[in-house]
Formats: structure tokens, C-alpha cells, sequence
């Protein structure tokens, strides 16, 4: 597939925090594959903000903070992640594992943010 340059999302314009998260065992997008070519373009432009990226092996499309899905789903979330998601019944604690990863991740840039926008 040939991608033109107006098909591509100008990732390399944002200022702040390009925080991208993935998991290798989505199923409704590729998302590790876009990651990866976000990360190379990063590297082939010019560009300001921060990147932190991570691909998890484990997390299905659902690659939300603990936290968030609580609070979408704060009776049964496990229960439907498992339904949703074969990977979910197949690696459960993996993808929570994951979850509370990404939970961390999130607070830490958020926090990194608040500080630059105070400072700066």
C-alpha cells in the first residue's frame, strides 16, 4: 500500500507530549504497525515534542488506563473484556498488567504537563 504525504497525519506539528499507545494483540487495528510508522516519521521531520511510545504484547484494542475502564465500566469490566476479547480470556493478567501501565504512563505526562505549563 502506497501512502501519499496528504494521507499522513502531521504528527511532527504537535507541541507537548506525543504519548502512543499499543498493543500487539489488536484485533480491529494494526495498531502496533502505526506506531511504528508514527515513530519513523518523528525521526524523518523536524519536530518539538516529546515522544514516549510502547507496544505491549498484551492489551487488546481496549488499551485504556486501569482507571478508565473502571470508571466506563465500574461493574463488570473484566467480565466484558473477556467477552469482548479473546486475548482478553487468554492473557487476563497480562492485560491488566497492561492496563495499570498505561494508568501510570498517563498520570506521569499528565503531571509532566501540568509542570511544563506552570514553569513554562
Amino acid at each position: 500500500m502506497i501512502l501519499y504525504e496528504q494521507e499522513m497525519i502531521k504528527i511532527e506539528k504537535i507541541n507537548g507530549i506525543l504519548l502512543l499507545i499499543g498493543a500487539e494483540d489488536d484485533v480491529l487495528w494494526d495498531t502496533a504497525k502505526y506506531i511504528r510508522r508514527m515513530k519513523q516519521r518523528m525521526k524523518e521531520h523536524p519536530h518539538t515534542c516529546r515522544l514516549e511510545y510502547v507496544i505491549y504484547e498484551h492489551g487488546t484494542h481496549f488499551v485504556f488506563p486501569e482507571s478508565m475502564l473502571k470508571t466506563m465500566l465500574p461493574v463488570g469490566s473484566g467480565v466484558f473484556m473477556k467477552l469482548a476479547f479473546q486475548a482478553a480470556r487468554k492473557h487476563p493478567k497480562e492485560c491488566r498488567s497492561t492496563r495499570l501501565d498505561i494508568d501510570q504512563r498517563v498520570r506521569n505526562a499528565v503531571a509532566e504537563w501540568k509542570n511544563r505549563k506552570r514553569d513554562g
